[in-house]
C-alpha cells in the first residue's frame, strides 16, 4: 500500500515546475496541504514530507478532455482506471460522442438499448433516471478521479425513439430538449453529438440547432462527434467529384456554430483513409478562418494512427437504418458492397486497415486482435462477408481499431495548432485487444515533443492541462498554484515514453508520482486508487 498524504502537508522538492500555464519552466518546489497546493518556488524545506523531484518534472495532473470513462465510474471495480493512473490522467471530461449513462426519459422502453452501449463493461445496467441521481450513485460509490460531465444527445434520442430512423415528432423533440435542459440545470458541463452513430445519424440539423440554442442559453459547451472523418462516407449522399465529406462535416457544424453562437469542440479531429489525408490543409483553413470570424471553436485530437470504435460505424446511414434485417437481404448486401469497394478506393482505407478488437461474439472472440483480411482467410470467407458476419453475429457490437487516422506529419501539425486539446478518446475493453491510447496517450504526446521537436514541453503540457482546464471550465484544475486543487504529475522528461506491444496495452515509463486532489496514487509504478480522492466538477 502506497503511504497517504490525507490531512499531511508534503513537499515535492527541487525540481523543474511546469505550471499548465504555457509559461516557461522554473526550478523549485511544490507544496501539497491537504487536497490544495499551499505554496510553490522557493518553499522552505521543512514545510512538509520531502518528496525528491530533483531531475523531474512537477506539472498538473493531465486533464483527459475526451473521455467515455463516465460509465466505468458507476462501476464497483477501480482497477478500470490503472492504465489512465499510470499514464498521469487524474481528470476526466466524458459523456462525448453522444453517449452517457444519464440524460433519458425515465420511463422509456429503451433502456436495454441505452444499457447496451459501446462502454457497458462499466455498468450492466443504468438504475438512475437523471444526471442528479447518476451524481448521487458516484457520490456514494466514492470517485478515484475527478470528473466532469455531458450529457449525450444520442442518450436522450434513443430513449425517446429507439433506433428509429425518422425525424422526431413535435412532442418527442420537445420532451428531448427538456431531458438535456434538466441534466444541463443539475450541472452537467455541457451536451455531446455523436453523429456517425445511431440514432445520432437520423438527426436533422433542425433539431441539431435547437439543441445548440439549448447549450448557448446554458452558456456550455456542445461537443461533437461529427457525420464524417474521412473524403467519402456513407453518412451523406453518393456524389462524385463533390465536396470531400469530411470537410462537408466540417462545414455542417461551424455553421451550426456561426447559426447558434456556441461554443464548439470539435471532437477528435482525424482524417480517416490515406487519401483523405490530403484535406488537412483545408480542414485547418476551415478552423482558422472560423475561429477568425469570431466563432468559438477548438478540436481535440490523440497521438495514435488508430481509434477505437464500432464496427457498424463503417455502414451508411441507409443500411443502419434497415439494420438487423439488412443484413439477411441479397439486394442491400449487394449495393453496399459496391458502395463499400468505392468508398475504400475514394478514401484510401479498406479491409487491411480494421483491426478486431472484440468481435462480442463466441464464434468469432478466438480472433480478437487480427485484421479482417487474415480473418476472413481464416474462416474462409471474403473480408465483406466476414465483416457482415461479424456484424450480424455481435449483434453490431463488435469493437474495433480502425488505422490509418494520421500520420505523424499531420499528428505534430495538429499538435502544434493553437486551437488543439490533448485527449485520449480511449476506454478500456472487456476483452480482447487493447485500443493503446488507454494506456499510453499523454506520455505519446510528451515523446513526441520532445523527440520531434514538434512542441516545447511547456506546450505540451500546457495543452493536456490548462488548456483543457479553461475550455471546459474546471475551476482549479489545469495549473500549478496557491490554492489550485493538488492534482500532480511528477515525471522525467528525458524517459517518459508509451510502449507498443501485441496487446496493446504496455504502460509507459517515466511517470514517477500522480497525486489527486493531495492523495498520491501512484508512486514508481505502484497504484493504490483512492475511493473519494476524486471530485464531481458541476457547471
Amino acid at each position: 500500500m502506497l503511504a497517504q498524504v490525507k490531512d499531511q502537508r508534503t513537499l515535492l522538492k527541487g525540481g523543474l515546475i511546469v505550471d499548465g500555464t504555457g509559461r516557461p519552466a522554473r526550478s523549485g518546489s511544490v507544496l501539497l496541504d491537504g487536497r490544495r497546493i499551499a505554496a510553490l518556488g522557493d518553499v522552505p524545506d521543512d514545510a512538509g514530507t520531502p518528496v525528491d523531484c530533483e531531475g523531474k518534472v512537477i506539472a498538473p495532473g493531465f486533464i483527459d478532455a475526451h473521455s467515455h470513462m463516465d460509465f466505468f465510474s458507476a462501476s464497483e471495480n477501480p482497477h478500470h482506471f490503472d492504465s489512465f493512473t499510470a499514464q498521469g490522467a487524474t481528470t476526466f471530461v466524458a459523456g462525448n460522442c453522444g453517449f452517457s449513462p444519464f440524460g433519458f426519459a425515465p420511463e422509456t422502453k429503451h433502456r436495454g438499448l441505452l444499457e447496451s452501449s459501446l462502454f457497458k463493461a462499466g455498468r450492466e445496467t443504468l438504475e438512475w433516471n437523471s444526471f442528479a441521481e447518476y451524481c448521487e450513485v458516484l457520490d456514494g460509490l466514492g470517485l478515484t478521479h475527478n470528473f466532469a460531465h455531458l450529457v449525450g444527445h444520442g442518450a436522450a434520442r434513443t430513449s425517446l425513439s429507439g433506433f428509429e430512423a425518422r425525424r422526431l415528432g413535435d412532442a418527442e423533440h420537445a420532451q428531448m430538449l427538456a431531458i438535456l435542459d434538466r441534466a444541463l440545470s443539475e450541472g452537467a458541463a455541457g451536451v455531446s453529438f455523436g453523429l456517425q452513430y445511431k440514432p445520432g445519424v437520423f438527426a436533422k440539423l433542425e433539431e441539431l440547432d435547437d439543441v445548440a440554442r439549448l447549450v448557448k442559453r446554458h452558456d456550455k459547451l456542445l461537443t461533437v462527434h461529427a457525420k464524417a472523418y474521412s473524403s467519402f462516407s456513407g453518412t451523406y449522399p453518393m456524389i462524385p467529384f463533390g465536396r470531400p465529406h469530411n470537410l462537408k462535416a466540417i462545414d455542417d457544424m461551424l455553421g451550426l456554430a456561426r447559426r447558434t453562437g456556441v461554443r464548439l469542440q470539435f471532437s477528435h479531429l482525424i482524417f480517416a483513409g490515406s487519401r483523405t489525408w490530403k484535406t488537412v490543409d483545408q480542414a485547418v483553413e476551415l478552423f482558422d478562418r472560423a475561429i477568425g470570424d469570431g466563432v468559438d471553436v477548438c478540436f481535440d485530437m490523440f497521438p495514435y494512427g488508430c481509434g477505437a470504435t464500432l464496427l457498424n460505424t463503417l455502414l451508411p446511414e441507409w443500411f443502419m437504418a434497415g439494420m438487423p434485417d439488412a443484413l439477411h437481404k441479397p439486394l442491400a448486401r449487394a449495393r453496399l458492397r459496391l458502395e463499400a469497394e468505392v468508398g475504400f478506393r475514394l478514401v484510401g482505407f479498406g479491409y487491411p486497415q480494421i483491426q478486431i478488437t472484440n468481435a462480442s461474439c463466441a464464434e468469432y472472440d478466438e480472433h480478437n486482435g487480427r485484421f479482417l483480411p487474415d480473418i476472413a482467410k481464416r474462416v474462409g470467407k471474403s473480408s465483406f462477408d466476414t465483416m457482415l458476419d461479424i456484424l450480424d453475429k455481435s449483434d453490431a457490437e463488435a469493437r474495433v481499431l480502425f488505422h490509418d487516422y494520421y500520420n505523424d506529419d499531420i499528428i505534430d501539425r495538429l499538435m502544434q495548432h493553437p486551437a488543439a486539446i490533448f485527449a485520449s478518446d480511449s476506454w478500456p475493453e472487456p476483452g480482447g485487444h487493447q485500443n493503446p491510447a488507454a494506456y499510453g496517450t499523454f506520455p505519446r504526446f510528451l515523446r513526441k515533443a520532445r523527440d520531434r521537436g514538434s512542441l516545447s514541453l511547456e506546450a505540451a503540457v500546457h495543452k493536456m492541462t490548462g488548456a483543457a482546464a479553461v475550455r471546459f471550465r474546471l475551476a482549479d484544475r489545469g495549473r500549478l498554484e496557491e490554492g489550485a486543487a493538488a492534482d500532480v504529475v511528477v515525471f522525467d522528461w528525458n524517459e517518459i515514453r508509451d510502449h507498443a506491444n501485441e496487446a496493446g496495452n504496455a504502460r509507459p515509463s517515466g511517470i514517477e508520482q500522480v497525486f489527486i486532489n493531495g492523495q498520491l496514487v501512484l508512486q514508481a509504478g505502484e497504484i493504490d486508487l483512492v475511493r473519494g480522492a476524486g471530485e464531481l466538477l458541476l457547471s
